[in-house]
């Protein structure tokens, strides 16, 4: 929480992931970002030609961030492959500073598409994902 906007929050932190599938770099591809905190929400952008793909982050303000209420924001992220959409990385936000998804590490990921989701719950929520923290 800001201390000049106390209803400003970051829905989806600043992202850097780098998309492989069977160990090849998806070049060219569209990425999805969605969030739904009081109301869907979604952007995209295309890998590069190693896969990387960024998002900037994103604010929001509410006021019911003055309220005594549990902050909870969906999040997924999700590739285009084939006319298909395939899921990668899904979360639910529960603070409101940038990089929580990670306990205060960069949102810097890679992402093997054709290995098994796993649940991570390390970070405060339930994170289903295919992808690895970066260092």
């Amino acid at each position: 929480m800001s201390f000049f906007n106390p209803t400003k929050t970051c829905v989806f932190s600043e992202v850097k992931a780098r998309l492989m599938l069977n160990g090849m770099p998806v070049a060219g591809a569209k990425v999805v970002r969605k969030w739904n905190w009081h109301k869907e929400n979604s952007d995209e952008s295309m890998t590069d030609a190693n896969g990387y793909v960024n998002f900037p982050a994103v604010y929001e303000s509410s006021v019911s961030r003055l309220l005594p209420a549990e902050l909870v924001v969906g999040q997924q992220l999700s590739v285009i492959l084939d006319a298909e959409e395939k899921i990668f990385w899904s979360n639910a936000k529960r603070r409101p500073e940038q990089n929580s998804e990670y306990g205060g590490s960069k949102f810097h990921v890679a992402c093997e598409l054709t290995e098994e989701e796993v649940v991570i719950k390390d970070y405060g929520s339930l994170m289903l994902t295919m992808c690895k923290l970066e260092g």
